[in-house]
């Protein structure tokens, strides 16, 4: 008991975090464009973050046991279009926030 409670404190804390940041941004929008702007890359990591944690819990750690290098793709792809995808992803925010959608489907549709 002792030894899983620093974690569930941890994973608390930073489902916490990630929900007092999601409710600033989206609670002062338009008062706050500067912070906005300054905390943006911050936002994407910890969107990053998010991406990778629920890949490793739902399939990462069980591909790395068996096939010890077929987990690389999920950290990689992510990591590329972070580092060498900026004018793909700036077109496709564009494009998002012009068609107002709210998710993938939306976006395809």
């Amino acid at each position: 008991m002792s030894e899983t409670f620093p974690i569930l404190l941890f994973a608390t804390l930073y489902s916490v975090l990630l929900f007092v940041v999601a409710w600033q941004v989206e609670r002062n929008k338009e008062r706050n464009k500067q912070w906005l702007q300054r905390w943006r890359p911050v936002v994407y990591s910890l969107a990053l973050a998010v991406y990778c944690s629920s890949w490793t819990f739902f399939g990462a750690v069980g591909q790395a046991t068996g096939k010890l290098w077929s987990y690389l793709p999920i950290y990689l792809g992510p990591m590329l279009v972070f580092l060498f995808g900026h004018q793909f992803l700036r077109k496709l925010m564009r494009v998002g926030e012009r068609q107002k959608v709210t998710s993938i489907a939306d976006f395809i549709g």
